[in-house]
């Protein structure tokens, strides 16, 4: 027969009185009440408040600081507090014993100030909560100052945001008229101004410095560099910019005109000359995107989607489809805010076709034909206009007269090269043809001609190669390694970057907002992949950037500038709204049909080989 086991009790047992805190506070405020134990005094303006050192301390790091060190006041019983309202100490006094503190519009600011200097973090939190909760055009300005002034953080920031976020309605006002040089300069070079036009940003600056020009002329030319002046429309451009006196009679303004003038006619290279005034400001609506166009999918169909992202707001977009049979062996390129798809083939001939879509319309249209037909070819902007660089030929289109001329081939003909421009001139890196050896070409326009660049080490052979210029650099992206390259035209030398977190097989690459954008092609496993990549010069490291649609290789990309309203979620988001899902149903059933079509097209061309 066994044993009952024996039960042993637990020789301890925590216990944690949850009132415990509430009540000693209470205690601390009945012996007060009682005025038992107090052994120290505060006095200011004649008025006395008996307290209880222990108390005072553990409230605030001042007074521990008073009565635990060795300052003359920790012997004391009786302690003078000068340049102090009896008021606002008898608030903090209080606040020691309950916890509580009454804040109004009277008393807000000394009480912010007192509970600063006497270091009680969380009545100093309470009046900033206050005070935000009051801001208004009338005092914004007032409240960022006093802010800052007692290092309010977040208070400071959140009158920061008031003043960008209504300074068209704070600039009618004369406190905008009064403001310090560089609180203005803060504002107009803000990202976050909130105006629905850059001309906004221009008559804001314009009218500080108009009313009082004698004193501050002479910071005008500084203030208009942190205008937008190239997205600035241009008829305010000329009718307005270039006719004020304050711009026409500075040189240095009117170099910042021509620069916007120079952007707007498509002459600027913003990848190859970035800075701010090349960047919207997001509340206009207008956002650098980026745009990819068709490539094939999963099961090798070839796409006639244009799609959109911004990566501000990680969402996609997609645009007018391309309206013809996109074929293989294309070529893209964005000339301003509109792109340029340029030849291609079918597997049977080749493409002359040229096709532009018209970002302001969202709508392609047909131009001007090639000179050849051509595939895999390369296409780049250079001087606001087209250039098309195929192995054995060259020719440049004008799209103000819609016309292509003939230009001197390459001096070495070379497969699969990719083109980009830099600092003035056209490069084409590539294999020389026949041979497993790259080569780098470039061409002076102003010339005329090409010439074989000698630049020592180059990277190795690459079968597909992309090119794309930032901040002056040349960046190669090899199609078969995560390797990438850097060549520096003024120095001419290649150095390398951190690698890719995966390889791009058959993928594309494009500059945007002063970074590198690589996108989809396959992994390293071979899997088709929808992943982009991000590349940041400025911490050389590459980042997840969203994803593709859909797993896509050989598509191209570009950037320009659009009116972007988003209608698709990030895919790092949940994607299960009405909406994105009609939208992917749509894109389903017309990449089913066009499935459908290129099977039948290729199951009648072998039944009628004649044809």
């Amino acid at each position: 027969m066994e044993k009952p086991a024996i039960q042993t009790q637990p020789s301890t047992l925590p216990f944690f009185d949850t009132s415990h805190a509430f009540n000693l506070l209470r205690g601390i405020h009945e012996l007060r009440a009682e005025r038992k134990f107090f052994d120290v005094t505060l006095c200011a303006e004649g008025r006395e408040f008996a307290c209880h050192r222990t108390v005072l301390a553990a409230a605030s790091t001042y007074f521990r600081a008073m009565f635990a060190g060795t300052l003359r006041e920790s012997a004391m019983d009786r302690v003078v507090l000068h340049e102090v309202s009896a008021e606002l100490l008898g608030l903090l006094v209080d606040f020691c014993y309950t916890g509580r503190v009454t804040v109004t519009h009277e008393n807000v600011d000394l009480l912010l100030k007192t509970a600063d200097l006497f270091q009680f973090p969380s009545v100093k939190e309470a009046c900033c909560a206050f005070l935000e909760q009051r801001l208004d055009v009338s005092n914004c300005l007032e409240i960022q100052d006093f802010a800052e002034a007692y290092a309010c953080r977040d208070l400071a920031a959140s009158a920061r945001r008031f003043v960008l976020k209504n300074i068209a309605e704070l600039a009618k006002g004369k406190d905008f008229e009064r403001l310090p040089w560089k609180r203005l300069l803060e504002i107009v070079s803000d990202d976050g101004l909130t105006v629905d036009k850059e001309e906004t940003a221009y008559q804001i600056a314009a009218r500080w410095v108009k009313a009082d020009p004698q004193r501050r002329l002479h910071y005008w030319p500084e203030l208009l560099q942190q205008v937008r002046l190239p997205f600035v429309r241009r008829f305010f451009l000329l009718a307005h910019v270039e006719s004020d006196p304050l711009v026409y009679l500075s040189q240095a303004c009117l170099r910042l005109v021509s620069e916007a003038r120079a952007f707007q006619s498509c002459e600027y290279d913003r990848h190859d000359w970035p800075c701010q005034r090349m960047r919207p400001r997001p509340s206009t609506g207008l956002a650098e995107i980026l745009v990819v166009v068709g490539g094939c999918d999963q099961d090798c169909d070839e796409l006639v989607t244009v799609d959109c992202y911004n990566p501000q707001t990680g969402q996609w977009r997609y645009l007018a489809e391309f309206p013809d049979h996109l074929g293989g062996g294309y070529s893209i390129a964005a000339l301003g805010n509109d792109m340029y798809v340029t030849g291609g083939s079918d597997g049977s001939r080749l493409y002359d076709g040229v096709w532009r879509y018209n970002s302001s319309v969202n709508e392609w249209t047909e131009v001007s034909p090639m000179l050849k037909a051509r595939e895999y070819h390369s296409t780049c902007v250079l001087k606001g206009q087209l250039y098309v660089v195929a192995s054995d030929s060259t020719e440049r289109y004008d799209h103000a007269l819609d016309c292509w001329e003939p230009l001197p081939p390459m001096l070495y003909p070379m497969d699969n090269c990719s083109t980009t421009t830099c600092r003035g001139y056209l490069y084409a890196i590539g294999s020389l043809t026949g041979e497993d050896t790259m080569a780098i070409q470039s061409y002076d326009p102003g010339a005329g001609r090409w010439a074989l660049v000698n630049c020592g080490q180059l990277p190795p052979w690459s079968f597909a190669p992309k090119t794309v210029t930032l901040n002056g650099l040349i960046y190669f992206v090899r199609d078969d390694s995560a390797e990438v390259d850097v060549y520096n035209p003024l120095k001419n030398e290649w150095d390398k970057i951190n690698p890719m977190n995966q390889v791009h097989v058959g993928g594309s690459v494009a500059a945007l907002g002063g970074r590198l954008f690589v996108s989809g092609g396959y992994d390293n496993t071979y899997e088709l992949s929808d992943v982009v990549e991000a590349y940041d010069p400025a911490t050389r490291c590459w980042t997840p950037a969203g994803r593709l649609p859909q797993p896509t290789f050989w598509h191209g990309s570009v950037s320009i500038f659009r009116q972007f309203m988003p209608l698709v979620p990030s895919a790092f988001e949940p994607a299960d709204t009405p909406e994105i899902n009609a939208i992917h149903l749509h894109r389903h059933h017309r990449n089913l049909a066009l499935h459908n079509h290129n099977h039948n097209r290729e199951l009648n061309r072998d039944l009628n080989p004649a044809h």
